[in-house]
């Protein structure tokens, strides 16, 4: 199986995060638009600039051993990934919610109410079911506090009680309303209704593109850049198997 090693406890300094739509364009010989056609799948491609010191002035140790972790293989590692907004876009703000279960040994608690199954959140009781604005996909949320702002490139989470979960983007921005309720475009449909999580962090598997060399001052700091490209577990014919040195 390919090793697929954790992210690192090392803070960023810079973050890049972009999707690349490999294409490729035929020319029109007879003066017409070029043909542009799809020529691969759709990968994130990511820059992490890493600071030298950390916490613990812990973080370069960190890089070199997580070098270490990737040599001779297949150099994947996997990065909790936050959207490409102002890293400060949601101070103040808490709209992330997972779902909070109950059981006894193995077996779970339902809790209901007239014979519905109850839902229980960790934070907030957002709802959403998935539907249309304007032609557009989009989910339609209740409970989320009024005046929020949710952004384009924001991750949205859908989860239910039968344990399915689905993540999409945030397509333009929404504002909720005053009593709550906000329609949120995203960039592909719904099919789940349930509870909603907005502002999470995507855990995309990368494969590192180069290994990271940097020469430390006599003072102030220093930085580490990673380049990665995502890839997809169907791609290694084994699977992944998820390793962390770090805990």
């Amino acid at each position: 199986m390919a090793k697929v090693v954790a992210w690192p406890p090392v803070g960023l300094t810079a973050w890049e995060l972009t999707k690349h739509h490999p294409t490729s364009r035929s020319r029109n010989v007879f003066g017409g638009p070029d043909r542009i056609s799809s020529s691969g799948r759709t990968r994130y491609l990511a820059t992490a600039t890493v600071t030298g010191i950390g916490v613990d002035a812990a973080s370069a140790g960190y890089v070199e051993m997580l070098k270490d972790q990737l040599a001779f293989g297949p150099q994947l590692v996997r990065v909790p990934s936050m959207a490409p907004l102002w890293h400060l876009h949601a101070r103040g703000r808490n709209l992330i919610n997972l779902m909070l279960g109950w059981e006894t040994d193995v077996a779970d608690i339902l809790w209901t109410d007239g014979g519905e199954t109850l839902t229980y959140s960790t934070n907030l009781a957002m709802d959403g079911t998935a539907t249309t604005d304007d032609g557009w996909p989009a989910v339609r949320v209740t409970g989320i506090p009024a005046g929020t702002i949710v952004r384009p490139s924001e991750y949205v989470v859908i989860r239910n009680q039968a344990g399915g979960e689905e993540t999409r983007r945030v397509l333009t921005l929404a504002r909720a309303n005053a009593i709550g309720e906000a329609v949120i475009r995203v960039d592909r449909a719904f099919t789940l209704d349930g509870l909603v999580s907005v502002g999470e962090r995507k855990d995309i598997v990368f494969q590192a593109l180069n290994s990271p060399r940097a020469v430390q001052p006599v003072s102030g700091s220093w930085s580490f850049e990673w380049q990665f490209r995502e890839v997809f577990e169907t791609e290694y014919p084994s699977g992944f198997e998820d390793v962390d040195p770090w805990r």
